[in-house]
């Protein structure tokens, strides 16, 4: 018997995260004990991210359910194997390719065939054209740069890092208190490096580079958020020396932004 079932595992997450939520505004423990309710669920998140890992091909890179260019992927996979099947046979020569002319009776089909992501052909010097080659699908040289051995160990360990480091900076809280710096530079010092291994990556699919702009934007974000960068930075010399002069402080208008920025501060949204 399965520990999850695919389709159930962003929906396990959201439920982990949601506990998370409010294990942190409804309970009344410290906040030492919050982030051992932290612990225990980022170890059990921990256990679904390892669960949907093995179901990825090769250690793929884990797409998230926000990465737009997901069901993208699948259908331009799709077509592409429907053209190879149906027009694959056709002599790709390109000496005998006219783009602008290919570009103009694409644009000038009135009703293309989704079937083949625009996969037509054309009778050009008298040759059949494969336009394979120049559709936006994958291609065969791509997937062997991603599939190659030094590429899939660089996903590997940034994946590892990637799923590991949360459950690290929460152990380090624990040991150190939201106050100090010590977490946030270990944590800090791992995702750099995870970059740096990341951005290394031979990308296959626009779905995995869209899923590292992701992670690097949700990074940066954190890292701004994050106490005690955000208690004594962010807080105390940009919001109130800030915006407190642009705004009235004690007007709606700050104040909601001061709640929307605290609402997504929140500690465990910033694992």
């Amino acid at each position: 018997m399965q520990f999850i079932q695919k389709q159930h595992i962003p929906k396990a997450l959201s439920l982990i995260q949601a506990v998370e939520f409010l294990a942190e505004y409804l309970s009344k423990a410290s906040e030492k004990r919050i982030y051992q309710y932290f612990c225990a669920l980022e170890l059990l998140k921990l256990i679904v991210k390892l669960r949907k890992w093995s179901l990825v091909d090769k250690y793929g890179l884990m797409i998230s359910v926000n990465n737009n260019y997901s069901e993208t992927d699948y259908q331009e996979q799709e077509a592409a194997i429907q053209f190879q099947q149906h027009m694959g046979p056709l002599e790709y020569n390109p000496q005998a390719v006219n783009q602008k002319s290919i570009k103009e009776e694409l644009n000038s089909i009135k009703e293309p065939n989704p079937k083949f992501n625009l996969g037509y052909y054309d009778l050009i010097q008298d040759k059949q054209t494969s336009l394979f080659t120049m559709l936006p699908i994958p291609n065969h040289s791509n997937q062997k740069d991603y599939e190659s051995k030094l590429n899939q160990i660089r996903i590997k360990i940034g994946e590892i890092l990637y799923i590991f480091r949360p459950l690290i900076y929460c152990v380090l809280i624990l040991k150190y208190g939201g106050h100090s710096y010590t977490p946030y530079y270990i944590s800090f010092f791992i995702d750099i490096l995870r970059f740096l291994i990341e951005f290394q990556i031979k990308i296959y699919k626009k779905s995995q580079k869209e899923e590292l702009k992701i992670r690097a934007k949700e990074a940066i974000i954190c890292y701004i958020l994050r106490n005690p960068f955000y208690s004594s930075i962010v807080k105390q010399i940009i919001l109130s020396n800030t915006l407190g002069k642009i705004l009235n402080p004690q007007g709606w208008i700050y104040r909601f932004i001061i709640l929307l920025i605290e609402l997504r501060s929140s500690k465990c949204l910033l694992l």
